[in-house]
């Protein structure tokens, strides 16, 4: 990512760490340019959010990418509950 980046780092403790990473990669493949999302769920899901900031724009998009995030996280997390 080119010029300055805000970045977010989310951190959390669940069941099935792995599974929920692999669940959100589709989310990740679609972030729009200026956007990068990297989660990995090696013993604790991660995930990195990275945007370019450009003023106050940028800071608004890290925000709603973030919540974008956490509500897919939130739908897998009930899917794998759901499932098993």
């Amino acid at each position: 990512m080119e010029g300055r980046a805000c970045r977010a780092v989310i951190r959390a403790s669940v069941e099935h760490p792995g599974d929920l990473a692999k669940a959100l990669e589709p989310d990740n493949a679609r972030a729009p340019p200026g956007v990068s999302v990297v989660c990995t769920g090696d013993g604790v899901l991660e995930c990195i959010v990275e945007v370019e900031c450009r003023g106050p724009r940028g800071l608004l998009t890290l925000r709603n990418t973030v919540d974008d995030l956490l509500q897919a996280l939130q739908a897998a997390e009930s899917a794998l509950r759901a499932s098993g």
